[in-house]
């Protein structure tokens, strides 16, 4: 359940081009930043998931980043905000995400 929440989360970001900070998606799923990524590779698609202090993703090469990276400035940085993004542009039902 959890990598599919992931898979979900990381598409919606990818298809907006729009990034969300470790903490973020960390709450919306139940783990912590720290472990969040591990065991997922280090591309493009997974480089919507971001520091908060800086923007990016955390230990990339600039070839691992998408090319529209920081097309918009805005980063989610929030469970409730990406609760919301999620319901608004993907269609995900948020009410099996866990709560932080």
């Amino acid at each position: 359940m959890l990598d599919m929440q992931m898979d979900q989360i990381l598409s919606a970001l990818n298809s907006a081009c729009q990034r969300a900070t470790y903490g973020a998606v960390a709450a919306m799923v139940g783990k912590t930043p720290r472990t969040l990524m591990k065991g997922r590779p280090r591309d493009q698609r997974h480089s919507w998931v971001v520091n908060r202090k800086n923007g990016l993703p955390t230990g990339y090469e600039p070839a691992q980043l998408h090319p529209a990276l920081q097309e918009h400035a805005h980063v989610i940085d929030s469970r409730a905000e990406l609760a919301g993004f999620l319901s608004s542009h993907s269609g995900i039902d948020i009410s099996t995400a866990q709560a932080a």
